[in-house]
Parts: structure tokens; sequence; C-alpha cells
């Protein structure tokens, strides 16, 4: 009998706790923090979170399938609440988020600001929201994009989403001074976490966007890559959903003593000499020192600072920094130093003479298996990204010509990718080049072109594929 009395009150506690939010959001709309009814409906939503706090130690509200969640357990409605429900639910649909987090101790001002952000965001501006909330001084409550009960999947934040959240929140760190800010790292999980979703959903949702070069925001561009493609590494691997939100994280933040380099060597669009190179050099050892000041050293910051430190460190150790102590690189390590080459390989230099192409990038990583990367891991890579890799632009049979646009399916021959045509009967049309018929192949890659490596779709020389037309 206790018991039941019990999941009554609780389940009457949910439901006060979903209506005094929804009424929260829905004034903060039109009344200013100031005003005494916005303080009103703030106090009487933060009494509802400090006693589902008291009761489970957090407090989480989430959305999935229509329905709402107080911290996993299903909030039923009726028919007087279903209108302020139905709000909420729109609400969270609008941000992109599948569940908002109160952690506890949450203060009302510090409460206040949030409803003051998450209710007056612009619908361009979602994927900005992490940023918004800590400019506000938010640091209590976590946008989530795990999805609340067992067994269910969320489909509110695209890939596009994921990837352009991941490109904001890396410009904001190329505008540092060569060091983070407190929080800084707690946001860029936030939006990592975005990415480890996206590739649990799809694993190559999000690998075509890792095509897209731009010379002007390279380092932007080169960390939210390389924490893709750690991370697609990681799931072919097998790791768990919290050590792929840990390695996506190190991917991301890797490149973070590049912050404290020269800028003249750091954008230099030459070969560096032996001074520039360095300088350079000292990246890695930069990267621990402001990874580590003002973070709470927690095992995924930690886990971060050793990859920024390891990633040109080698296999082998024949890398830099030089290290006293001989001891093999971490898992996290390698794979981040995979990601980071075959990333840097693929986009265009001017001061390279020939830039190479995909293959040629997956040719390099073999040819260094053993000496500076993990043998294991590399082909692993490969077969994540087959012989082809997304951005790869190949000379087709039947005089045709295409972009891949996805790896082979699971279980096909690596050298047979999805492929957008450009040259063709069907410009645009997708094609397997795993596709046969009475048991030969319709299409096949006859040679792989080497155009310039910019733009989402690598732009093709028309006088490279004249031949072709």
């Amino acid at each position: 009998m206790s018991t039941e009395l019990e999941q009554s009150s609780a389940a009457r506690q949910g439901q006060a706790l979903v209506l005094a939010l929804a009424s929260a959001l829905r004034t903060a709309v039109y009344y200013s923090p100031g005003n005494a009814v916005m303080r009103q409906v703030c106090a009487a939503l933060q009494k509802e979170i400090v006693e589902q706090s008291r009761a489970e130690g957090l407090t989480r509200v989430g959305v999935h399938s229509h329905s709402v969640y107080v911290n996993r357990a299903r909030v039923s409605t009726t028919i007087s609440t279903y209108g302020r429900f139905s709000s909420l639910i729109g609400q969270f649909n609008s941000w992109g988020i599948s569940s908002l987090l109160f952690m506890a101790g949450i203060s009302e001002e510090e409460l206040l600001r949030a409803l003051v952000v998450l209710a007056n965001v612009p619908p361009a501006q979602v994927a900005d929201l992490p940023r918004k909330l800590y400019a506000a001084g938010v640091e209590k409550v976590e946008l989530d994009y795990n999805v609340p009960g067992k067994g269910t999947r969320s489909t509110s934040v695209t890939p596009i989403v994921a990837y352009t959240a991941a490109m904001q929140l890396g410009s904001e760190l190329g505008q540092a001074a060569g060091s983070f800010e407190a929080g800084m790292v707690r946001r860029v999980r936030h939006v990592t976490q975005a990415v480890v979703d996206q590739i649990l959903r799809d694993p190559v949702a999000l690998l075509a966007l890792t095509t897209v070069k731009d010379l002007d925001r390279y380092l932007i561009l080169h960390s939210t890559n390389v924490a893709v493609l750690s991370t697609l590494l990681g799931q072919r691997m097998g790791l768990d959903k919290t050590r792929l939100g840990e390695l996506c994280l190190a991917g991301f933040l890797h490149d973070a003593g590049k912050l404290g380099v020269d800028p003249g060597v750091l954008h230099k669009p030459g070969f560096l000499d032996a001074r520039e190179w360095e300088e350079m050099r000292r990246h890695p050892v930069l990267a621990a020192y402001a990874l580590l000041s003002n973070q709470r050293l927690n095992v995924s910051n930690m886990r971060a600072v050793v990859v920024a430190f390891e990633h040109h460190l080698n296999y082998d150790l024949s890398g830099y920094p030089r290290v006293e102590i001989k001891n093999k690189l971490t898992l996290f390590g390698g794979i981040v130093a995979i990601a980071d080459l075959f990333d840097a390989l693929t986009t265009a230099r001017v001061y390279r003479g020939v830039n190479p192409t995909p293959p040629e990038a997956i040719a390099n990583l073999v040819k260094r298996s053993g000496t500076h990367f993990d043998s294991t891991l590399v082909k692993l890579f490969v077969e994540v990204m087959g012989i082809y890799p997304s951005g790869t632009v190949l000379a087709l049979t039947g005089r045709e010509a295409g972009v891949v646009c996805r790896p082979p399916a699971l279980g096909s021959p690596l050298d047979r990718p999805m492929v957008r045509v450009v040259v063709g009967k069907e410009p645009g049309h997708v094609v397997d080049l795993n596709e046969r018929v009475n048991g030969q192949y319709v299409r096949s890659a006859v040679a792989v072109l080497n155009p310039s490596n910019r733009g989402q779709i690598p732009a093709v020389d028309p006088a490279t594929l004249s031949s072709f037309q």
C-alpha cells in the first residue's frame, strides 16, 4: 500500500514539475526577468526542481514520441493539462533536444536566466543554445540529446545541426587567447555528445560533411572533422556511448595547443623553417597546459589532455614531444592521430605541388602502419572509410564521373562505394558501385581524379573531365 502511495505521490510531483516548467517558459516569452509574475513562476519551478532533486539527486525533463518524462518516468497528461504538455513538447522539438537536466543546487536567479534564454532563442540560432546559456552565466542547466526511456531513438537533431554546432564552438575556441575560460570544456562536451548521438543513429550521416574543406577556416573544420572521424573509428571498435563521448571530446580538443602558437607561424602559407617547426611542435605541450587550466580533473578531461599531448607522438614514440619514459600510446591517442593525419592530408594546401586524393591519404596511413600508427587501428579505419573515402572523385566506366558520398555497404567490397554522379546521363543520381546485373557490375571505378578539395562536394575541373563527356 505504501509503495502505491509513493508512486502516486511521485506521479503528482512529476506532473507539477512539468506544468511549472511549461508555465515558466511561456511566461518568459512575454515578461522581462524583473517582472513580478516572471519571478513568481520561476520561484514555483525552482521549488518543484528542489523537491525532485531531493528525491532522486537530479531533475531531468525529457520529451520523446509526444510524451513527457521526468527522470525516465513517463508523466501522464489529462484533458486539462494536454495543452500545456503539447506546448512543452513543441518547445523541445524547436530546440532540437530531447531533455533538460537541472543540476542540484541551481539558484532561482540562474534558473531565471536560463528560462529567458531558452524561451527567446530564435529558430535560426538553436544550434547556438549551449553558448548562449554559458554567456548568460548558466552552468547548472544542461541540454541533453539522450533519449528518455529505454529502447528508444532520438531523431530531433540532424547531422547538419550537430556538425554546425561543433563548427560554431570551434570558431569560439579559435578566437581564444591560448587558454580556456572556466566551463569551456563542459560546453564542448554538450556539442560532442550531439555528434556521438548522430553517429550512433547513422554511422555515415556526418561522414560526408567531413569532406568540407575551407583554407580560411581550416582549424575550425579540422577539429570538427577529427572528432567525427575518431568517433566513427571508435564505434567500429565497439566502444560504448560513454567512451565514444570521451573520444569525441578528445578529438575535438586535440589541437587546442595551437591557440598558443605564434600566429605568424600557425598561418604561414608555405613550408616552415627549423625555428618555425620548433615553435609549431610546442602545441601538444601547450594543449596540455591549456586544458588543465581552470578545469575539473575528471576522467574525460584527463583523457582529452593525454590525447592532445600524444597525437604527434607516433605509435613507436618517434614523434614529438620527446618523452623520457617509454610507454605505449593510449588507445584514444592512436585513434585521434590517424584521424588527424587523414583530414590534414585531404585538405588542399597551397605549398604542396600535388595535393593527395583521399585514396592516397589512405595509402599513406597504410604505409606508416606499425611505425607511426597502430596497424590494427589503421586496418579498422580503412574498413570504415573504404578504399575510396567520401569526397573522392572517381572516373567511372560508361564515360561517367562522380563523387563518393557513402562508404560501401557492410559486407560489400571496400572498392564499391556509393557515388553521386557528376558527369553522365543522370547528374545528381546516387549509384551503388556494388550493383550487378546478370552477375556483372553495372559500373566500376577506372581512375581517381584529383580536383581541388574545396567545398562540400569537391569542385571538378571541366577540363579534367572533358574526355568523359
